[in-house]
């Protein structure tokens, strides 16, 4: 398994949208056809899930892999676990966190459960857990820990959370906070090679070894048997051999498949097609520091000239719906009416007196291995751009080359993704428009003081203030145009898997119980 610091960059390739898509209220929901039995309630033996993105670490402060946080969903337990409307509930904690008046402190209570090796998950595996997080530079999780400024152990069933500001968000943030042993803590580069010991519904039989991980479900575990008792990972990057697998009976679960192939199996007997959508979004990065995107009016061209309803169309079809604003349908701010359509007419208005009015020329960097569509985008891009005169450059380079463009500011535009792994506004803000966040407002360099205020605001209030923040910051959005969105995110899968036995859900997936 290699080991990559910077697995960071997935992170903006993983909460919820449209009634019109996802047919639930509130977003985070899917849409399925079914063609598989009813599941019984029973504990089936063993499945094998097959996903495409590549493995980079079992450390939650160095890995953002798609694959990796689903295998963490079902390996470790946080406090608070992520539902599939996007809302949470206890996990760990028993019970809702109780805050002083001002949001600054919170207090909980863990429920009585163990880890794996039958030793008891206390206050201080809580403590070890956040501190040694935020020991670590440049964390992926950096956003939701560095909001902590204290973590106490009150007894061995109790933590009080001190925060830097007003943190209203927390219960919905900190389901990325898995917790691990403080015993094994003390050495987390041996722990995290292989993390035998854990607090979630598997332990690990056989580590990462020819991109398979398997699973054994944890006896020890609070929640009760999963409903899946042996599971494998299979990483199967080419969605067409994840198909023939599925249908072949190799694999059980083909998952974030590309929208072409989910449109081959969606009548096929005995499958069932799931498509559900997290709470982000799929854009279109452009480096603000530099020309020509250092000119707003540029950035605004681009958004302008960009084609949502094709790029839907030929990617994801039925399955997907256009946006052209920063908050995704189903999330606070959302503006329904924004205009979804192309205009030329406009984009080469705002490009006169730039340094496009007359053509130019930029580079845009993409990777198949970041999302199965990406040359399909950066084509379409490529043909929709070059109406107003913008010549794109396209650069497909290996995933690992992509992340270090990324982080050196080395391109002009990319494709990318963002999203919050629930329907709070805290994570989408600080990972995509943050300008002093762990991503550098998603690697454009964009960096704004009133953008950042309202940052600020959205995520330290409730009620009325914080909903005038999330609409300013769609306002400023738009005036300052530092990414151009393009449609919701959305994940889809194939399965032979009886309905609500596994699902993907937001960035990361759960699996139910025995009942």
């Amino acid at each position: 398994m290699t080991k990559v610091s910077k697995g960071v960059i997935a992170l903006a390739a993983l909460a919820a949208s449209a009634l019109a898509i996802t047919g639930c209220a509130g977003g985070g929901g899917s849409s399925a056809t079914s063609s598989s039995a009813a599941w019984d309630g029973k504990q089936i033996a063993s499945a094998v899930i097959a996903l495409p993105a590549q493995t980079t670490s079992f450390n939650p402060t160095e890995s953002a892999s798609a694959t990796d946080r689903v295998a963490a969903a079902l390996m470790s337990s946080a406090l608070y676990l992520q539902k599939e409307d996007g809302t949470v509930e206890p996990g760990l904690a028993d019970g809702e966190a109780v805050f002083n008046d001002d949001l600054t402190e919170a207090t909980v209570k863990l429920r009585e459960a163990t880890f794996s090796d039958g030793s008891p998950i206390t206050a201080n595996d809580v403590v070890a857990t956040i501190q040694y997080e935020q020991s670590v530079p440049e964390s992926v999780i950096a956003s939701t820990t560095g909001k902590i400024k204290t973590v106490e152990a009150v007894d061995d069933g109790t933590v009080k959370f001190t925060f830097v500001s007003p943190y209203p968000s927390f219960e919905g943030v900190a389901g990325l906070l898995s917790i691990y042993p403080a015993a094994e803590l003390a050495d987390p580069d041996a722990y995290f090679k292989a993390p035998t010991v854990t607090s979630g519904q598997y332990t690990i039989k056989s580590g990462w070894a020819s991109n398979k991980l398997e699973l054994d479900a944890n006896p020890e575990f609070w929640g009760g048997a999963p409903a899946i008792e042996h599971v494998t990972f299979q990483i199967l990057a080419d969605g067409n051999s994840a198909l023939s697998q599925l249908q072949s009976g190799q694999v059980d679960f083909a998952g974030d498949l590309a929208p072409s192939y989910i449109s081959q199996v969606e009548d096929t007997p005995g499958l069932r097609v799931e498509v559900s959508q997290v709470f982000g979004f799929f854009d279109l990065r452009l480096r603000n520091d530099h020309a020509p995107f250092d000119d707003a009016n540029v950035r605004k061209a681009v958004n302008a000239a960009i084609d949502r309803t094709a790029i839907v169309s030929g990617i994801w079809g039925e399955y997907n719906a256009p946006q052209s604003g920063f908050w995704p349908a189903g999330m606070e701010g959302n503006d329904p009416d924004k205009s979804v359509e192309q205009d030329l007419d406009g984009a080469k208005e705002l490009l006169a007196g730039t340094a496009c009015e007359s053509g130019c020329t930029v580079d845009m960097i993409y990777s198949d291995q970041d999302f199965a569509f990406s040359q399909q985008l950066a084509l379409m891009v490529q043909e929709q751009l070059g109406k107003i005169g913008i010549t794109l450059n396209l650069q497909n380079l290996d995933g690992a080359t992509l992340i270090d463009r990324l982080f050196a500011g080395d391109f002009d535009l990319a494709p990318g993704a963002m999203t919050s792994g629930t329907n709070t506004p805290d994570q989408l803000l600080n990972l995509a428009l943050n300008g002093n966040g762990p991503l550098s407002a998603e690697f454009t360099g964009y960096n704004s003081d009133e953008m950042n205020a309202l940052i600020e605001t959205a995520i330290t209030n409730t009620a009325e203030k914080r909903t005038e923040a999330v609409e300013q910051i769609e306002t400023l959005f738009s005036e300052d145009q530092s990414l151009v969105t393009i449609a919701p995110w959305v994940r889809g899968s194939a399965t032979k898997l009886p309905e609500g036995v596994f699902s993907l859900v937001g960035a990361s997936a759960i699996m139910a119980t025995v009942k």
